[in-house]
């Protein structure tokens, strides 16, 4: 994450030295008060210190949140296809996992999905990874391997769009997707207008008899069509 500091110019001093081997959490730091007694320069050191910790905060989430996802996918999946749940009493997965830690089956599902496409990335990133954005990548590494994967991610990464959305138009650019079909609209419902009421006609003879008259025949006209097909189809139905 960035290159290292200068130990003589860092604002926190490490009290223990990084787990080589998870890597997954940074050091455990405590503040050196700066040795300088002016103020705009203490308070620059303050604040350099603050930033610091903003920093290796979220870079610490990041990682912990992927490692996460590492930890549990692989565990949800044995309980689930070997119907361990059962051992513990419960019925059904859902039930174990909301039992267990508050998560239901839908999301444990989604973990066991994502997991194989969280593996292919962690080797490249160290970004927080969560499923939905990962989602377009679960067809991915099933038909084309991980390779595959960090293609699509490095394509997006590129492109400065990691989400859900970026993801799924680099693996169609790459060719590991197909552009999804433009829904056809549907056919507009004809305009049917509506039947004017007697008093609406008895007011339009009044002031204007000649349309009043046109617009009877008009309705004339059309009800002796529906009758014509009503008596048609009582026909064929008999």
């Amino acid at each position: 994450m960035g290159s290292e500091l200068d130990t003589s110019k860092r604002t926190v001093q490490p009290s223990r030295r990084v787990d080589e081997k998870t890597n997954s959490l940074p050091e455990v730091s405590v503040f050196v008060a700066p040795a300088t007694t002016d103020p705009a320069e203490r308070l620059a050191y303050c604040e350099g210190a603050i930033l610091h910790a903003d920093r290796e905060t979220e870079a610490a989430t990041e990682r912990i949140t992927q490692q996460y996802l590492l930890w549990v996918g692989e565990p949800y999946r044995l309980v689930r296809d070997e119907d361990l749940y059962q051992q513990a009493g419960y019925d059904t997965f859902d039930a174990w996992g909301r039992a267990l830690n508050g998560h239901g089956g839908d999301y444990m599902n989604k973990v066991i999905r994502i997991g194989p496409v969280v593996r292919a990335l962690s080797l490249i990133t160290r970004r927080q990874l969560k499923e939905q954005p990962l989602r377009p990548l679960v067809s991915v590494h099933r038909e084309h391997g991980e390779e595959a994967v960090r293609e699509c991610w490095r394509t997006a990464e590129a492109a400065g769009d990691l989400t859900e959305r970026g993801l799924r138009h680099a693996a169609v650019s790459l060719g590991y997707k197909t552009a999804p079909e433009a829904a056809t609209p549907a056919p507009r419902k004809p305009v049917i207008p509506s039947m004017p009421s007697l008093a609406g006609l008895k007011h339009l003879a009044s002031t204007n008899p000649s349309e009043a008259r046109a617009l009877c025949q008009s309705l004339r006209n059309e009800l002796d069509a529906i009758e014509r097909d009503l008596a048609a189809a009582e026909v064929t139905q008999g």
